[in-house]
């Protein structure tokens, strides 16, 4: 029964009902293609690659950018915090435009955005300029991903969704490692601007491929606008994203960040509680009470941290510690990308086999293992040693991140996938921003430790290291120099060389902590079906018992794989 709310008024409640649980139709009858959802999957692979792919590119870019605008660091940081903040409050409102406009008519002006982000960002004249250019990409960036789910989720019927996740998992694996090759070759060769051109025509392929190959679904008239929620969750996700992007620079215990991180925890407190009781919420909360989407769902926030913390402590352990260039680095870790764009769909066709359970549970025990060998290197460890953990660390990605978000959408109907989408991807991004910075938090926090802890031996005469430095004073004394000027050159001569070996432990230390939160994933995972047919009918039986949920269809992927 079709709902006439965009002309006839407001519908009655038995036809609100009917509307908010029938499935959604395409927009118009189109004869069946057997290759539309490949077509899918290549357009929406397309357009992820290079969203990811160009966000760890620029990362590498922020020295030179800070040398080109003879800026310092914490503004040439509004670079990555003004894309982050736009990712983090336009994802959580993907879901309702999806439904309200289109999900293909979306996916498009999404992916617009972003390529002409990237074009005035290569054109941007100053530092300012790019940061606001920056932010127009993450308004892009951060829809593409849940609309793109949502598409892949409609276009293939059950037994094909293993597979296809498994192929497009690729670039958010590949993505990020490759990036700081890419990146690294830009300035260190040609110019930075180099990173935001190379979208250009990897962008006007995509939107020509998603034009002509992908399928409207019907417009969703009957879905509402949820005005408090957009406003508290643009607050929660914007001011929690912005203190934890600048909470290690800033300090944490800063008056802004304390105050930042006040404001973002009440009123996400806050937009929990409305969400719950909205009949049409913004981000629906409720699929938290499906057991298998939530513990899919944190298994995927720890994998994230995982994925990202690797990318992020690596390369600082490559060009801090070991003087690698930011192409030498990139080219050291590119295992990881190779390895697992090649376990990703093989993961993905063992789904429909044997199910999320052992997959997930051996990659978590795999990276488990890979972090504790990450967590003992030393300054003078072979590059093959390096380039051998991070290959294996990709197979263990390969066979957990993607997976995590195969079996949190399964089961779903299709009128929830898009508000879904947009709450796995959101509660992704700031659980990967607060990863970083915390790992970042720990490096710092354990470096000062350890320094702290060789002053205090420098100045004991019970300890090696103090009876040295009076030795050292003594010798620089005899030499002619004053007392106060012989100690802080020996504090200077002894202290010096233990930096690197300091900076080494802390980031061992960073590493342990996700080797735990490793061997936690390796639990919960024992907790999913062990089968493809059993996580579909546990996620069937959950969302029966469970309840209704309140999502508009209307923009639900149209399905274009008539048949299987």
């Amino acid at each position: 029964m079709e709902s006439d709310m965009t002309l006839g008024g407001q519908p009655q409640p038995e036809e609100r009902r009917q509307a908010s649980t029938a499935p959604a139709a395409p927009a118009e009858a189109a004869p069946a293609d057997p290759n539309y959802r490949w077509k899918v999957l290549f357009s929406v692979v397309f357009g992820t690659f290079m969203v990811i792919l160009d966000a760890t590119a620029v990362n590498v870019a922020l020295p030179t950018l800070q040398h080109v605008f003879k800026a310092p660091v914490d503004q040439v940081d509004g670079v990555l915090t003004a894309y982050v903040l736009a990712l983090g409050i336009i994802t959580p409102l993907a879901g309702y435009l999806a439904e309200r406009f289109g999900i293909k008519r979306m996916y498009l002006i999404s992916l617009f955005l972003f390529v002409l982000g990237s074009v005035l960002c290569a054109f941007a004249p100053s530092l300012p300029w790019l940061v606001v250019f920056r932010a127009l990409q993450g308004l892009g960036g951060g829809m593409l991903g849940p609309l793109g789910i949502s598409l892949l989720f409609g276009a293939f019927p059950e037994k094909q969704r293993g597979l296809a996740f498994g192929l497009y998992g690729i670039p958010l694996v590949v993505a990020p490692a490759s990036g700081p090759v890419l990146g690294g070759y830009f300035v260190e060769y040609l110019d930075w601007r180099y990173i935001f051109f190379i979208n250009i025509p990897v962008g006007l392929a995509g939107l020509l491929l998603g034009f002509f190959w992908l399928r409207e679904s019907r417009r969703g008239t009957a879905a509402r606008l949820d005005l408090p929620g957009i406003l508290l969750s643009v607050i929660s996700f914007g001011t929690l994203l912005y203190a934890i992007q600048r909470g290690s620079s800033e300090g944490w215990t800063s008056a802004r960040i304390l105050t930042l991180l006040s404001i973002g925890l009440l009123t996400f407190a806050v937009f929990v509680v409305v969400e719950l009781f909205r009949r049409d919420p913004l981000l629906d909360l409720r699929l938290f009470t499906r057991r298998t989407f939530t513990v899919a769902s944190v298994i995927g926030w720890v994998s994230t941290i995982a994925l990202f913390g690797a990318e992020f402590l690596l390369p600082i352990y490559l060009q801090s510690l070991r003087e690698r260039t930011p192409l030498q680095a990139g080219l050291l870790v590119l295992p990881l990308a190779i390895s697992s764009g090649i376990v990703t769909p093989l993961a993905g066709a063992l789904y429909n086999r044997i199910g999320p359970r052992w997959l997930i549970f051996v990659g978590s025990l795999l990276l488990a293992v890979n972090t504790w060998g990450f967590a003992h290197l030393t300054l003078d460890a072979s590059y093959t040693k390096i380039m051998a953990l991070a290959a294996i660390r990709g197979v263990a990605l390969g066979l957990t991140l993607q997976t995590t978000l195969t079996v949190a959408l399964t089961g779903l109907k299709p009128a929830q996938l898009p508000r879904a989408s947009s709450l796995l991807n959101a509660t992704r991004n700031v659980f990967q921003s607060f990863g970083i910075a915390m790992l970042g938090t720990i490096v710092t926090h354990q470096l000062t430790a350890y320094q702290e802890a060789a002053r205090n031996d420098l100045h004991n005469a019970a300890t090696a290291l103090g009876q040295r430095f009076l030795q050292l004073v003594q010798v620089l004394q005899m030499r002619g120099l004053p007392a106060a000027a012989a100690q802080k050159a020996a504090a200077g001569q002894l202290l010096g060389p233990l930096v690197p070996q300091q900076f080494m432990q802390s980031i061992n230390d960073a590493y342990i902590v996700t080797f735990w939160l490793a061997l936690a994933v390796a639990a919960l995972a024992l907790t999913l079906p062990g089968r493809a047919r059993l996580a579909a009918a546990r996620a069937t039986a959950e969302e029966g018992a469970g309840p209704t949920s309140a999502s508009a269809p209307a923009a639900a992927p149209a399905s274009g794989a008539q048949g299987s």
